[in-house]
C-alpha cells in the first residue's frame, strides 16, 4: 500500500471533517475546530501547512448525542463506547474504506483509517479541584495508553523483544478487560462536574496541555471560520481560549518546530 502525502492525508481529514460539520448542523449539535485546527483556520484560512490531523470539542452532552446519533454512509465513528479495545477517552470518526494506518501502538483492534479527533469538554468548579483531578487522570492514562501495544497485530517482521511486549500487554490486560475497565474509571473521574452545570470547563480526554480551565461563556456561542474551502464552527471566545494554551498564536513557531504531530504513524491508502 502506498503511503498518503501530507496534501492527501489533509484533504482526508478535510472530507471527514465536512462530513461530521454537516451532521451536527443538521442535528443542532454544538461543536467547535479547536487546537492546531483553530490556529490554521485564524492564521492561514486552512490547515497549518504541516499539520497533519484535525481537532475538535464538543460540551459532553453534545458529545454523547453525537456518539450515539452519528450515521455515515462512508465514515465509522469509533470510540470505547461502542468499542472495548478502543483505548482513548475520546473519539474518532475514520475512513476505513479508502485509507489504513500502521503503528506498533494502534488506539483500536479495529480496522482504521484516517480519523479526526472529538475531544469532550466537561465541567470544572475551580483550579485546584482541577488541577487535582488533571494529575490523577494522567496517573490514570499512562496505564491505559501502555496498554494499547495489546492492540498490535503480531507479523513474522517484527522483531522477537516487539512480539514479547505485544504477548505481555495481552497477558497483564486480561485479554482486554483490565484497560478497558480502567478507562471507564478515567471516564468517570472526567464527568464528576456536568458540563452544564459549572462556570468552569476542562478538556481532559487529552492530557496534552495542562489543568488550564476556560470560562464556559466562551461556548455559549459559536461563530463560522473559513478554513480551506469551507466554513466551519468555532467557539465565540476562541481568542482566550488560545491565548491561555498558546499565548500569542498568530505567530509562528521556530522552523524546528514546525512538523506534523503523528510522525510515528503511517496512513496508507488501500489496495
Amino acid at each position: 500500500m502506498q503511503e498518503l502525502s501530507l496534501k492527501e492525508l489533509q484533504q482526508v481529514c478535510l472530507d471527514i471533517l465536512k462530513d461530521v460539520h454537516a451532521f451536527c448542523e443538521s442535528n443542532n449539535i454544538r461543536y467547535s475546530i479547536a487546537y492546531g485546527t483553530l490556529i490554521g483556520a485564524l492564521r492561514h484560512k486552512g490547515f497549518i501547512p504541516w499539520d497533519d490531523d484535525v481537532d475538535i470539542v464538543m460540551p459532553r452532552p453534545d458529545f454523547e448525542r453525537f456518539c450515539k446519533e452519528y450515521r455515515s454512509d462512508k465514515l465509522r465513528l469509533i470510540y470505547y463506547g461502542n468499542d472495548r479495545s478502543a483505548l482513548a477517552a475520546f473519539a474518532r470518526v475514520v475512513d476505513c474504506d479508502r485509507t489504513d494506518y500502521r503503528t506498533e501502538r494502534p488506539w483500536t483492534k479495529q480496522t482504521s483509517g484516517v480519523w479526526i479527533d472529538i475531544f469532550p469538554l466537561d465541567g470544572v468548579v475551580s483550579q485546584k479541584e482541577y488541577t487535582r483531578r488533571y494529575n490523577r487522570l494522567k496517573r490514570i492514562s499512562w496505564f491505559v495508553y501502555k496498554f494499547r501495544r495489546q492492540n498490535h497485530h503480531i507479523t513474522a517482521s517484527d522483531s522477537l523483544w516487539s512480539k514479547t511486549k505485544t504477548v505481555i500487554a495481552r497477558i497483564f490486560g486480561l485479554n482486554g478487560w483490565l484497560p478497558y475497565a480502567i478507562l471507564r474509571h478515567v471516564v468517570s473521574v472526567m464527568t464528576k462536574y456536568r458540563f452544564e452545570e459549572s462556570r468552569f470547563y476542562g478538556q481532559m480526554s487529552c492530557l496534552d496541555d495542562g489543568p488550564i480551565m476556560f470560562d464556559r461563556e466562551g461556548f455559549e456561542d459559536t461563530v463560522l471560520l473559513d478554513f480551506e474551502d469551507t466554513r466551519f464552527r468555532a467557539m465565540k471566545g476562541y481568542d482566550k481560549a488560545l491565548r491561555q494554551l498558546y499565548g500569542d498564536y498568530m505567530q509562528l513557531p521556530p522552523e524546528e518546530k514546525r512538523e506534523p504531530k503523528q510522525y510515528w504513524i503511517h496512513f496508507l491508502w488501500k489496495n
